[in-house]
């Protein structure tokens, strides 16, 4: 049972008006909100017109959830109070508008808008420019039309606010174009207008129209907005606008964290680390996003020292910060500091983890077999009541079954309510990598019948179950199933996929065919898997065409070396097998260790073999 606030039952309802009223922001949950609405009704406070008007506006506008859908009980009811009928005022109506266009259902802004004409009330300027500022996040381009269609009928038309509010929610929505004609129109423009458009351009991609307004512009009309908006353009474009960025960034008047955070992380997504870190140098208040976007570019590039020095020199730390390091341990291999770091968040960054936290610790997890970590954060995750339906079930099912708790993972599978075509994938995935192929392609049917549509990774994963478990045919009968079917055009990794198949099968010529006729280059992957399996078969010819290959792309990589050597060893050609491993010699080039993990006691064990 919720508790009700103490405040709420400590008078009678014979109470005043006034009590009544004072009552309101003491309110905190839907019982708290019906106790509210009875004493309002029975001090007869919701009769009197102006005092109505009132305790509405001041509902409408609580933080309180409770309460604002109180007010739209008593604005909307089929017992208005008689301010809310009160002849052509939109001053209330507006309150609603603008809790719905700044809160979590912007379409709630526009229906309101609309009952509002119906009743016969006429939209003011507020009225429509908050319902365009609506119909802007939502996208709802084909609303935003009707209400500019009654704006030009409003007597409203002129007013330079509205027409600014216009251009504004055609950028957002994509129709630039439109825009431009409005802005090309207008008999007034001011330096609000030319932001807008600019950002529009820019927010597209289309800068050489952006840079047309842009040099249109009175030097002394050119704010932040503007030069900031030609910045992020230019550097979004990556290596063909960056150093355009650069050029305005150079000439800037005076500039904001805004225009470095921007330039310092065009400049890191560019791959232009080293230039980005001497302007990181150069900043002159480093903010919490400038250090993010620098960690991440180090991490990135694998400099996973560099990041951790970087993040350590932090004076504040956000959980964007940490979500990085921890992720970008992850990326690069380095799983037992990255749920090391993880384990750190509640002490020393004061922080809990949301769920790309907990999704990335998952990982880690799952890499190193760390199952009771993962039932840890399982457990977190069910106090916590947090939802499965997102990124946090896939995460589950795939720890658990990299763990070898199959059926943890299927019963996660089977709670997590809205499952997305990643949920499935990780399902199909698990149950491949565990041998049971016929279940996985009994999901891949049950996918169909939930009209789930297939993805570049649901095919990569039904194709290895059907590698694991022997199942040549249908394999071969999805990867075909891809163009004929779905329409999707197979990738290198499908080709691979297909390789491994039939090289496992030791159709090692049928193999060899399929990758001459691939419509793409051949990755190392796909001649690795036929060297393999030419290896397990004994294939000498074959072996020797794809070592080549794979030489040509890898030369430097230890194991294309090894497994040239031990299919030679297995046919017992002793020299051909020492020369390779001279050429390794002679080469530089050592075998790279194995490395696995064990957990016991609480603890993870790491062994290293071979080298």
């Amino acid at each position: 049972m919720t508790p009700t606030t103490p405040a709420l039952t400590s008078h009678p309802l014979s109470e005043s008006p006034a009590t009544a009223i004072a009552l309101i922001p003491r309110c905190r949950t839907t019982r708290d909100a019906d106790q509210v609405h009875a004493r309002l009704v029975t001090t007869g406070v919701l009769r009197e017109p102006f005092t109505a008007a009132h305790v509405v506006l001041s509902l409408c506008s609580s933080p309180q959830a409770p309460l604002r859908h109180l007010a739209r009980r008593i604005f909307f009811g089929p017992s208005q109070p008689p301010a809310t009928s009160s002849s052509g005022d939109p001053f209330l109506w507006n309150a609603f508008i603008k809790t719905s266009s700044h809160g979590p259902d912007p379409g709630g802004a526009v229906l309101t808008f609309s009952r509002m004409v119906a009743h016969g009330i006429l939209p003011d300027r507020f009225s429509f420019s908050l319902v365009l500022k609506a119909c802007s996040r939502a996208a709802f381009l084909g609303e935003g039309l009707q209400i500019h269609g009654l704006l030009m009928k409003s007597g409203l038309y002129s007013d330079l606010f509205l027409q600014n509010s216009l251009i504004s929610f055609y950028c957002r929505c994509g129709s630039v174009m439109t825009a431009r004609q409005m802005f090309d129109r207008m008999r007034k423009r001011d330096s609000i207008s030319s932001n807008l458009i600019i950002n529009g351009y820019s927010m597209m991609g289309m800068m050489p129209s952006a840079q047309e307004i842009f040099d249109q512009m009175a030097k002394d009309e050119r704010s932040s907005v503007s030069w900031n908006s030609m910045i992020c353009g230019y550097a979004r474009m990556g290596r063909e606008g960056i150093d355009a960025a650069r050029h305005l960034f150079a000439q800037m008047p005076a500039r904001d964290s805004f225009s470095w955070n921007s330039m310092i992380d065009g400049l890191v997504k560019c791959g232009r680390l080293a230039d980005a870190a001497a302007l990181f140098e150069q900043m002159p208040e480093k903010n919490v996003l400038a250090w993010a976007s620098m960690i991440y570019g180090h991490m990135e590039a694998g400099n996973v020292e560099l990041a951790r020095a970087l993040f350590n020199e932090m004076p504040d730390t956000d959980l964007i910060t940490w979500n990085i390091m921890i992720s970008g341990y992850a990326k690069n291999g380095c799983f037992i500091e990255a749920l090391s770091l993880f384990q750190e968040m509640p002490s020393r960054g004061k922080l809990l983890p949301d769920s790309t936290t907990l999704a990335t610790a998952l990982s880690a997890i799952a890499e190193l077999g760390q199952i009771n970590d993962g039932l840890s954060i399982h457990e977190y995750i069910q106090r916590n009541q947090l939802p499965l339906g997102g990124k946090l079930g896939v995460a589950l099912i795939d720890m658990y079954s990299k763990c070898g708790r199959l059926e943890k993972a299927l019963k996660i599978f089977e709670i997590s309510g809205r499952r997305s075509v990643d949920h499935w994938n990780a399902m199909i995935g698990g149950l491949a990598v565990h041998g049971y192929g016929r279940l996985a392609l009994h999901l891949f049917q049950e996918m169909g019948r939930h009209s789930l549509r297939p993805d570049d990774i649901t095919f990569i994963e039904i194709l290895n179950a059907c590698s694991h478990s022997g199942l040549v045919e249908e394999g071969l009968a999805f990867f075909s199933a891809m163009e004929a079917e779905y329409n999707m055009t197979p990738k290198v990794q499908h080709y691979g996929c297909v390789v491994d198949i039939l090289g496992r099968a030791g159709r090692l010529e049928e193999a060899r065919r399929l990758i001459e006729g691939m419509p793409m280059g051949p990755n190392e992957v796909v001649w690795r898997s036929l060297l393999s399996a030419c290896k397990n078969h004994g294939s000498v010819g074959i072996g020797q065409s794809a070592a080549k290959n794979l030489l040509q792309i890898s030369s430097c990589d230890s194991s294309s070396y090894i497994l040239l050597c031990n299919m030679y060893a297995g046919v017992r050609m002793w020299a051909d097998a020492c020369r390779i491993r001279a050429a390794m010699k002679e080469r530089e080039i050592r075998k790279v260790p194995g490395c696995s993990w064990i957990e016991l006691e609480d603890s993870v064990h790491e062994f290293l073999v071979g080298g």
